[in-house]
């Protein structure tokens, strides 16, 4: 039975290294890349994978209980990577709610 390995924050660009490696490295594991793609996500990180039979972009957001339930319960896998976190340090200044939100909650 083929594995399943979630990746959080796979388009940010630690993400994205994690993504094309798992990807590559693992052809007979299938993916999942979940991501919201906010100022930190871009799929152009992943254009080199983006067409491989193992990967799959799911555009959504971590901090949404209910898709994330959804993502589990339709792709039932086996191990998580979880990479999606808000960055860029000075915005937490402005905005620690959002810092907390997706990176802890």
């Amino acid at each position: 039975m083929q594995k399943t390995i979630l990746i959080t924050g796979g388009a940010g660009f630690i993400g994205s290294h994690v993504v094309r490696l798992m990807v590559k490295k693992y052809p007979d594991y299938r993916i999942l890349n979940l991501d919201a793609l906010t100022y930190a996500g871009n799929l152009e990180n992943l254009t080199d994978v983006e067409n491989d039979p193992n990967y799959t972009f799911i555009k959504a957001d971590i901090t949404d209980a209910d898709a994330v339930k959804e993502i589990f319960e339709k792709n039932r896998p086996d191990g998580v990577i979880h990479l999606a976190a808000e960055s860029h340090v000075d915005r937490s200044i402005s905005g620690p709610m959002a810092f907390v939100r997706t990176n802890v909650t």
